[in-house]
């Protein structure tokens, strides 16, 4: 059975059927739907909402309304949907938020005023979505304006869109600075037209296409009939993870270009081309379960050639060090500030680089985390007292939150999106926890101790092997998390390389060296490493490592003590 494509006005049929299974994909409101509520649109006006002249707090629409308000142009401090809310009567734009109430609807896909005029809307802070439905720009030909097919409109948020539970979001041609964030929610794991969405027109879908994101894109545990994302130029990482979609040709995540990470599991289906005729994502970071480098999916589905679900960029990295006294050295990367002159409690421990590289945290030994640039404001400090001292921090791979770990073994959580997934901190250990890596998907941590013991919590993370129990030439000081495998390298104070289900690619053991080592980071791509010293001498091991500078000729007003890829 074949489901035609409706647009959000006129019906878009289409004729897409792949070896007589039918396809579903973007629908909107059909003509039927629209046309019963031309005349309450008129009649509406500018009930419940604030003059448009007077900037102020409006709500539009009031709830359990079956027939649409228009909200007018103009400016207001703060918008909240309470029933059906039409961005169709001018540019809106607001100083704070847009919270969309449970149950109602803010459709900002009309290209006109009705006039000569354009229509679309400007948020100031943030749009949340509590179990409604958000509709965010339109355009030709992928999700036309219900006033004019040939036309197209661009919203903007200046925050982020915050959905949890939402019956379904769908945005186009948008710009938003901050996160996109879907958790939850969707019309359950069915493809029959829903009432509450859309005015009844079709099935509940969620989709995300060519809009510029600044921050991370994340989709979680939706249960909904379609779902893609495609032609997204996303600054952080992009999740999808554990949705689960009726229409077997969903799963659509494709076209985008992601500054930071990819990270794909537990979806049905798996992420796929269907019959979108995208190509493979572009990643800089790396790509992970479903979207591994590596990972291949018939193009088209479901019999087409084997093609790459993503691949990496081939733009170099940079990379940063971190001094005790909180300076920071940006190779490749641009500098985004530091702590230097700052007077600090303790030294420097770590520091951990957002992913998609806008900005750093760095970590002091009392558990007070610095942010410089414009996305590292997740990570904040460990309250009360420690135990024992922080020694690293890890970035979570999804953005949004980071991991310290303390010479005891605790781990600490910091962000919404860096679960706590257990610590050594009740053990009892031979040697110092000095270091922490994230797993690949976001779902779990490594500890390594001075040692070479190695500590796994999450289901992301294996046991491979240690340095535990076996003579040492130098302690460890550092660990890093293979990509591609899941497995990990521990590094020593002498520039030695252990390496555990992970490729050995060389070491400085055995090398003199002017400085020791202090700590190590991995290609996004698995197949390199690099290694600093306490003076910032950089050494470069694999195909995927690049050396980029270092400050090993530098004096130093104090030693670096840790390193992170941009």
């Amino acid at each position: 059975m074949h489901i035609g494509e409706a647009s959000f006005g006129p019906v878009r049929g289409r004729s897409d059927v792949r070896s007589g299974r039918g396809t579903l994909r973007r629908f909107g409101i059909t003509a039927a739907a629209v046309a019963a509520l031309v005349v309450p649109l008129s009649l509406a006006g500018t009930a419940g909402v604030a003059s448009a002249t007077t900037p102020g707090p409006a709500t539009c629409g009031a709830s359990g309304d079956t027939s649409p308000t228009s909200l007018p142009g103009g400016s207001y401090t703060t918008v909240t949907v309470a029933g059906i809310c039409f961005i169709d009567s001018g540019q809106v734009v607001t100083s704070g938020d847009v919270t969309v109430e449970p149950g109602a609807s803010l459709i900002a896909a009309f290209a006109t005023d009705g006039g000569s005029g354009t229509s679309g809307i400007s948020v100031g802070g943030n749009i949340n979505v509590d179990t409604g439905t958000l509709v965010l720009g339109c355009e030709n030909p992928e999700f036309t304006c219900e006033d004019n097919a040939s036309l197209n409109s661009a919203d903007t948020v200046q925050g982020s869109i915050e959905a949890p539970n939402a019956l379904g979001v769908l945005v186009h041609n948008s710009t938003i600075d901050g996160d996109v964030v879907e958790t939850g929610g969707g019309g359950g794991d069915n493809c029959i037209p829903t009432p509450a969405f859309l005015f009844g027109g079709p099935p509940v879908y969620s989709d995300y296409e060519d809009n510029t994101i600044g921050g991370n894109l994340r989709v979680t545990g939706l249960t909904t009939c379609w779902f893609g994302a495609i032609r997204n130029q996303i600054g952080g990482s992009a999740t999808f993870a554990n949705g689960t979609f009726a229409d077997p040709d969903a799963s659509e995540n494709l076209t985008n270009t992601i500054a930071g990470n990819l990270l794909c599991s537990g979806n049905s289906p798996v992420v796929e081309y269907g019959d979108s005729t995208g190509s493979a994502n572009v990643v800089s970071g790396f790509g992970a379960g479903e979207c591994a480098f590596g990972v291949t999916q018939p193009n088209p589905a479901p019999s087409g050639p084997p093609a790459p679900i993503s691949v990496p960029s081939t733009a170099l990295h940079g990379y940063w060090l971190a001094a005790a006294d909180g300076g920071v050295f940006s190779f490749g990367v641009p500098f985004l500030g530091s702590q230097s002159g700052t007077t600090l409690s303790k030294p420097i421990a770590g520091m951990a680089a957002i992913p998609g590289g806008g900005g750093y945290n760095l970590a002091e030994g009392n558990g007070m985390v610095f942010a410089d640039g414009a996305r590292a404001t997740d990570c904040s400090n460990v309250s009360g007292p420690l135990n024992q001292s922080i020694v690293g921090i890890a970035a979570a791979p999804g953005g949004n939150g980071c991991w310290l770990a303390g010479s005891g073994g605790e781990v600490f959580p910091m962000g919404s999106n860096a679960p706590f997934f257990g610590s050594a901190g009740g053990l009892s250990l031979s040697k110092p926890v000095v270091g922490i890596a994230a797993a690949p998907n976001n779902d779990g941590y490594d500890l390594a101790a001075s040692d070479g013991g190695v500590f796994n919590y999450g289901t992301g993370t294996a046991f491979y092997g240690s340095m535990g129990g076996q003579p040492l030439n130098q302690p460890v000081v550092g660990m890093a998390l293979d990509p591609a495998t899941g497995g990990y390298w521990l590094v020593a104070k002498d520039g030695g390389i252990f390496a555990f289900n992970a490729p050995f690619l060389g070491s400085m053991g055995g090398t003199p060296l002017n400085k020791p080592i202090v700590g190590m980071a991995a290609a996004p791509t698995g197949d390199g490493y690099y290694l600093v010293a306490s003076d910032g001498g950089i050494f470069a091991f694999g195909t995927g490592a690049h050396f980029q500078g270092s400050t090993g000729n530098l004096t130093l007003n104090k030693p670096v003590v840790g390193m992170s890829l941009g």
